[in-house]
Formats: structure tokens, sequence, C-alpha cells
């Protein structure tokens, strides 16, 4: 049908914007997608005078055609150019759309473009060709237009594309080569004295300075005793505090201190950074991670990515405990912080598996007499070892199958020539997979040498300014994407650090990756520093300027340190200082939780890592209390709140409730009471200090699941040294069978409503339980647990087969098959229930089905892994006392008015 204006239902539709009618439109066989209205306008002008991209893009990957004019002698680029869509402007120059057309008013894209002012898209015009020395009616060029109106950036962009050659230049700078990156990172871990410094000395020895390296690194490193370290200090810091009154044990000042205790005379500082060629495997950014524990809680901010080679080390004369207990450590540190990825594969591997390989140094004959015919040793302890670690890890990490013994004082040994052939081929096989470089890199790397000069007592400058730079002084036609793809490919080969401040939204590019690591991390968490900083963690702009006098403007420094989230801004008597909890030391006061609130309901919970992920989360506490201390700075009533931070606890107040957080072991444990009357916002304020918490552990390690464990609110009433824990499944359980009573570890009882809702029956109506859960909702981590139980074939039937006709889901059998392993059968199946069958697919009804199946594994394992409940705020309850008590004043995500929150294991 067309209207009296020549209009279509396909001009109308795109007009105003209605997607959903122009897909519809675009389906019938007789459309014609290029009809021009009484203005010569097709649908694709119309949608792009009003802006809608997404309707112009869908017009345009249908085949329109694209350089149609309108009376006024305007094509689909004219209006894109005028309107700033650069998205548009780009689809359609990739497309070949005609860039010089002119209008009736003589103008080009390009004169658009220039006039209002949109620099990118005069970019994107200049690096596909538009003809720059075009003149308009008045014959005026791009550039004098863009003058005229001010533009000087855009002016002076252009004048420097007046030569054809020049600009040539620019544009083969900016296209892929044929060429591969020229390094990639390889990032070293273990222990203090376990031997990195020395082995990356020996991979690149091949000259008389690398044996001297060598001889020194040894001297150093070969004599030392075994590491001190967290993993084979005494069972009482292992185990944590067990009560409040633990904190205030004299001990407690002797525990404190020995981790500010040297671990050797030269231990690596932070993170040491260098850009080496070992002889016959290639050129590596090389990120050796210093041991020393301290340090261990800035890592996250340099670990994650999958595009490089991990390298564990041990020592093999340690005893083989302790060497299994060091391994089993950083493989847990490595596997928390790479965020795992989907699809789900085959047993619950993750995509992108990142590349590790385990390395035993200090071999020598004495230790290991027997050898294979190619020289290597042979350990029965070493390949139980391995074999343990990879079915531990396999899931997560692409482990070499060998465990690689070496002597490093010997460049040769067989040992090192197998590492060399390892690093080798897994240095071809990430390059293979990486975009090729672009020619853009090579200058950008160039100019940063001499950048870095310029700014080498504070090599960090923002975003918006790198990219300034790139532009005037590399390649003025780099546009944002192009700068995107250069300072990706610049983090890869280890050239510099990005880094993004989420809470004012501004990005920083640290030029030099080792000023950060060694000058700034390795100094602030050094051992030395430490032993001699402030006791409570707390410093001026004036008292932080002494230790980096260098530095012309602390608050610089401190921003960057913000960012890290090693401080954070604290109001002292109307003075803002920076806290570092990492710094505290104060111990805790004994009357920090007395036991004089007889009437007071009480609640609490501990937060801990999954199961087989122990001592994930110790060296997370300072940033929890980061977290706190910034959202008391976001807190809703500042007057009525108080926070008071020590080494290993925090206590917060909000109104007349109060939360004690502390470390308790490996866990991270949240008390909180108050008066009765005010219980829904007691339940408010726990949950939102756990989600806090939770959520810090998350961006942390984003690959740790967690698990809530829930104290008894009647031993903590009575100040129990050792009160009873309600575990994940136990509380699971109990919906399952539809009780009201839970019982836990100490084989008591109590109401559901009590533990988990301080008594509020308010609370509890707007609860959805865990096992209501739909299937749709089911988190990452639960789906890889029950992908690695469930698909492989069990020797009675109990597996994805059999599950799949529980489920009814048999048709779906050949289609699931056919996948092979690079899916994960049960989670397809999962998928396919879930869509099929919303309404019944839940936790409840799978749990029900595996208990059917004789699967208890893997019913335990969703019971660990799900939300023990859903809820939403109150937000809308009649009753005054809700509304006024219903926020705890913490600023969090918690009182969201759209999704449900969750409340358990939380997992991203």
């Amino acid at each position: 049908m067309v209207l009296q204006d020549n209009e279509t239902a396909l001009h109308c539709a795109s007009f105003r914007g209605h997607i959903e009618c122009v897909q519809s439109l675009l389906e019938i066989e007789t459309i014609n997608i290029n009809a021009t209205d009484q203005n010569g306008q097709t649908a694709l002008h119309l949608a792009l005078q009003r802006s809608h991209i997404d309707i112009a893009l869908l017009l345009i990957t249908k085949g329109c055609e694209l350089n149609v004019q309108d009376k006024n002698g305007e094509t689909a680029l004219h209006i894109a150019a005028r309107f700033g869509l650069l998205s548009v402007v780009q689809t359609l120059c990739h497309l070949g759309a005609s860039l010089d057309i002119i209008s009736s008013n003589s103008l080009t894209a390009l004169h658009i473009a220039a006039k209002e002012g949109h620099i990118e898209i005069v970019r994107c015009l200049c690096f596909f060709g538009a003809d720059i020395k075009k003149k308009n009616k008045e014959s005026l060029t791009a550039e004098i237009i863009a003058l005229a109106q001010e533009h000087s950036d855009i002016g002076l962009l252009l004048a420097k594309m007046k030569s054809d050659q020049v600009r040539e230049l620019y544009i083969e700078h900016l296209c892929p080569l044929e060429t591969p990156l020229k390094r990639i990172k390889l990032k070293l871990f273990g222990h203090s004295g376990v031997g990195k410094t020395r082995l990356m000395c020996s991979l690149q020895t091949g000259s008389v300075i690398g044996s001297i390296i060598n001889v020194v690194s040894r001297r150093f490193s070969d004599n030392l005793s075994s590491p001190s370290s967290s993993i084979t200090s005494s069972p009482s810091k292992d185990e944590g505090l067990s009560n409040a009154e633990d904190l205030f044990e004299p001990s407690n000042t002797l525990k404190i201190n020995q981790r500010y205790v040297t671990p050797h005379q030269q231990y690596t500082r932070g993170i040491d950074v260098q850009n080496l060629t070992f002889q016959g495997c290639g050129e590596f950014s090389v990120w050796e991670f210093g041991g020393y524990e301290p340090y261990h809680m800035a890592y996250d901010h340099f670990v994650g990515n999958t595009d490089c080679v991990h390298v564990i080390i041990y020592r093999c004369i340690d005893p083989t405990e302790v060497q299994y207990k060091q391994v089993l450590y950083w493989m847990n540190f490595l596997k928390g912080r790479v965020a795992p990825s989907e699809p789900i594969g085959h047993c619950g591997i993750i995509s992108r598996r990142s590349k590790v390989v385990i390395v035993g140094s200090h071999a020598n004959p004495s230790l290991f007499p027997q050898r294979n015919s190619d020289g290597e040793y042979i350990s029965s302890d070493s390949d139980a070892m391995l074999k343990t670690i990879r079915l531990r890890f396999e899931t997560h990490f692409d482990i070499y199958d060998k465990l690689i013994l070496l002597d490093s004082t010997h460049s040769n040994c067989p040992g090192m020539k197998i590492l060399k052939g390892y690093l080798c081929k897994s240095r071809d096989t990430i390059l293979s997979r990486l975009p090729k470089s672009m020619g853009l890199l090579e200058s950008c790397v160039q100019y940063l040498v001499g950048l870095r000069k310029q700014v080498a007592h504070f090599p960090v400058i923002t975003w918006p300014h790198f990219t300034t730079l790139v532009r005037n002084d590399v390649n003025p036609l780099a546009g944002d994407s192009h700068c995107r793809q250069l300072i990706q490919q610049l983090q890869l080969i280890g050239e510099v650090v990005y880094l993004r401040d989420e809470i004012s939204e501004t990005d920083y590019v640290v030029l030099s990756p080792e000023w950060l690591g060694t000058h700034i991390i390795g100094n602030l968490l050094s051992a030395e520093f430490l032993s001699r900083c402030r006791i409570n963690g707390c410093y001026s702009v004036d008292e932080f300027a002494s230790i980096y006098p260098e530095i012309t403007e602390p608050v610089d420094l401190l921003r960057i340190l913000d960012t890290l989230q090693l401080c954070a801004p604290i109001d002292i008597d109307g003075e803002t200082e920076f806290e570092f909890p990492a710094f505290n030391i104060q111990m805790v006061p004994r009357d920090v939780w007395l036991n004089d609130r007889p009437s007071f309901v009480y609640g609490g919970v501990r937060v801990l890592p999954m199961r087989g992920m122990e001592r994930s989360l110790q060296s997370t506490f300072p940033r929890i209390q980061i977290a706190l201390r910034r959202s008391m700075n976001d807190f809703q009533d500042p007057m009525d709140a108080d926070l008071t931070q020590w080494a290993g606890c925090s206590k917060m107040s909000s109104g007349q409730m109060e939360a004690l957080i502390r470390l308790h072991g490996d866990a991270v444990e949240i008390q909180v009471r108050g008066p009765c009357e005010i219980s829904t916002s007691c339940f408010y304020f726990l949950e939102d200090i756990t989600n806090l918490v939770e959520q810090t552990a998350q961006d942390v390690a984003p690959g740790i699941s967690l698990e809530r464990h829930f104290l008894s609110p009647k031993h903590l009433r009575e100040h129990n040294s050792n009160p009873a824990v309600y575990a994940p499944e136990t509380i699971m359980a109990m919906q399952q069978a539809e009780s009201l009573i839970i019982r836990n570890n100490q084989e008591g009882e109590e109401l559901f409503i009590d533990v988990v809702c301080f008594g509020s029956r308010d609370v509890a109506a707007v609860l959805t339980l865990g096992i209501d859960i739909g299937i749709a909702q089911l988190q990452l981590a639960s789906r890889c647990e029950l992908a690695a139980l469930l698909d492989p074939a069990d020797a009675m039937g109990r597996d994805w087969s059999i599950l799949a006709v529980k489920l009814n889901l048999t048709d779906q059998l050949p289609e699931v098959d056919s996948t092979g392993q690079s899916l994960s059968r049960t989670d397809q199946l999962l998928a396919e229930w879930a869509l099929q069958s919303p309404e019944t697919a839940t936790v409840g009804r799978l749990c029900i089905i595996l208990d059917e199946l004789g699967r208890q594994d893997a019913k335990d394992a969703l019971y660990r892994t799900v939300p023990l409940y859903l809820f939403a705020p109150l937000i809308d309850q009649p009753t005054t006392q809700l509304v006024e008590y219903r926020d705890s004043g913490v600023v969090s995500s918690t009182h969201s008015t759209v999704d449900p929150c969750s409340a358990s294991t939380f997992s991203r």
C-alpha cells in the first residue's frame, strides 16, 4: 500500500522507529526496500533522519541501495555524517558506498562532517579515501569549512592529509600486517625462594652476562631454608579466629608482625617485568610475581588473561607435602583470578583454558637418582602430584602433561630443554589465535620509549590523553576503534597496563609496568615498608608525599592506588586522608563486641570459598575493608553510621544496629545484632554487608564460587566461642523436606526464620527458596559442576543420557549427542528443559531426579552452588515501620527494584 505522497508502510515504520514492524515488512517478498517518497527519500534516509541506527543497519544488511540521492542530492552517507552516526558511516564505507557524491548544495559527506565537528567521522572518511581537496560551490575545502566553524582539531587533521603519500602511509599503519605480535607474556608464580628469578636468568643464558646472573641468583636462592609462608605456618594462624576474644590475645601481636619478616635478602619486590628473548623460544614479556604474601592482594589486576603462559615453580628439596600445598595454592590462586567463560564443554571444560606448566627447581641426582632415556629425572611423587593437579584443574587449565624437574644452574639440562620446547610451542599456539599486529603498534612502541623518559617520575596518563598523543604524534587517522585495538595489543605484549576506575569512570594507561609493579606495589607492600608504616594505615596527602618525593602531585599517585583498591579516602576531623588496610596492624579492642545486648536479635554468616579452594579469601580481606570504607563514603545517612577498622577485623554501625566483619580462618565472618523491633532492618544490614563481601571477593577472584554458612543466632546471642554452623546443603535439604527447622553441625535445631530472617515474618514472606529457583537461573559454577559429574559415561548408566529420559527429552538426544565434546551434553539438556518447561524446571525438581538416579554427588554439588534464597526488598509495604527500616543504609545492589536478589553461594 502506497499513500498519496508515495510513502509506504516501510517508510512510516522506519521514520517512527518501529523496528519490529520493519522486520516484519522486510519478510514480505514483494516489499520494495528502495522505494522513494515524494522527496526522493528511501526508508534508509528516513531512519537516519531520526537517528534510528538499529533500523538503518537492519536495512543496510538487507541489501538496500546505498547511494540513492533524495531531492536535495543527499545520500544516506550525507545524513549519517550530519547527525554524527559513526557506526552507520563505518558500515556504509565498509560496504563500498560512494564517498564523494555531491549534494545539490555541492557538499560531500566530508564537508558536512567537518562543518558539524564530527572528527571521528572525518577520520573514517579520510581512512576510506574521501577526497579532502574537493571544494563546494564557494570553493571551500573541508579543511577551510572546519576552521570557519572553529573546529581547529579537524582543520589540523585535514591539513596532515594533504599529501596522498603521507595519508597512504597512515592508512597502511592502521591495517593488520601479516606478521604476528612480537611477544606474549610469560608469568612466573611461586613462593619466595623457590628460584623464579634464577629460572628466568637461566632461560636467557647464552652469554657471559647471563652466566654471571646465574651465579648471583644461585647465591641468594640455593642455601635458603624452606620459605616461611602461611601454608607451612602454625595451625593457629591457618585456623583463624574462632571468636572475638581470640583477637585480644597478646600472641596476636607476634602473629601480625610475622607477616612483615623479610623472606630473604634478595626476594622479588612486587612484580618484576622485563622483555626478554630466550634462546630457541623467541621473545617474551616476563612477569615475575613475588612470592611474599602481602603482595598477593594486588595481583588480580595483572592476572586473568588467557593469552599467556603461566609457570608455577616449587622447590624439589622441600618436603613433598610442602611442594603439593604450594602448587595447590597457586593453582587455586590462578583459578580464582581467571574468569570462566562459556560455552561449557564436555565434562565442564570451559572455553579458552589458560596454559599452565609446573616446574620443580633445585633438582639434582641425589634427589632423583633415576632418569629416563632422554635424561629426564623420574619421580613417582611428582607424577602423582601432577596427576592430582590435572584431575582437579583440567576443566579450567590446559596443564602441560609433564611436571618438569630441572636445575636452573645448568641451562642445558634436559629439564630446561623440555621447558624451552614447551614455551616455544605454546608461544606459537597463542600467537596463531591472536589478531595480527597493526602497523601502528610498532610505531607506538618506538614512540613510548621517548615518552617514558619525559614522564619517568610518574609514567601514568589518562586514556583521553593517551589517544590524543597517539593522534598528534603517531597517526592522526587513528579512530577510537583503532586506539582500543592498539591498547589491547600493547597490553598483550606487556608494554603498558590499562586501569579502569569504576567509580570515577576514568581510564588510565600506565606506560611502565615495571614502575607500577616494582617501584610502587613492590615498595608499598614490601616487608621493609610494612614494618615502619603508620600502624592505623592512614596517611594525609602531605605525609604520603614524603614516600615518593619525586612525584610532584602525590594526589595523582593516590588516585591510582585508589583505582587499584589499595586505599580509600577517609574523612578525619574534616581533613581527607587515605586509608591503607594492608598497613593496619592495630589490635582489636577487647570491648568491640561486649555481651551487653541481651534483648537484641543476632544473626551471622560465614562466607567461604568452595570446597578445595581454601586460603582464597585471606589475601582479599584488605580489599573488603576498602569496599567497606567506600560504602561509608556513599552512606545514605553518614551522620548515622560509623566504621572502625583494625588488622583483620572491621566494625560497622548503622543507627542501633552493629556489625562485626572479620577473618575466620578461610572464611569472612559477619555478625549483626540490633533491637528486636527492627529485625527486618537487621536482615537487610546483614544482607547488604554480605553482598558487599561477596561482590568484592568476586571482583578480585571471579573464578571462585562462594558459600554462605549461617551461624546459630542462639549461640551468637550467648556469645558462644564456637557457634554452631548451618551449611548450605543442610539448609537446602531442609527446604527440600518442606521443613521449618534446621539441624546444625552440633546437633542443635533452630527455626529457618530465626537463622536467616532474624525472626522477621515480613522478610520470610518475600523470600523465594533455593529449591524454587528456575534452572534457567543457574550460575556458571553450578552448570560446570553438573557437567563435570554427569557428562562422563557412568558404569550404571546414571549419566546425562538417563537424565534426558527423566526430563522427558528423549527426542533431543540425537541432536545433543551430535555436538560431540565441543559442548556439554548435560548443560544442553538443562537448557532445553528450562526452555520447554519453565514452570517445572526448578532446582528442587532436578534434585528429586538426581536422587532417583542415585547421584548424591551431583545433588550435593547443586546444593552447595545455588542461591539459598532470592528475595525482593520490602519497598511497597504500607506499614510505616517497614518503610522506615527497610534499608540498612549501606549502598548496595541489593536494593534493586527490578530483580530479586540472590543470597547465598555467589559465582560469576
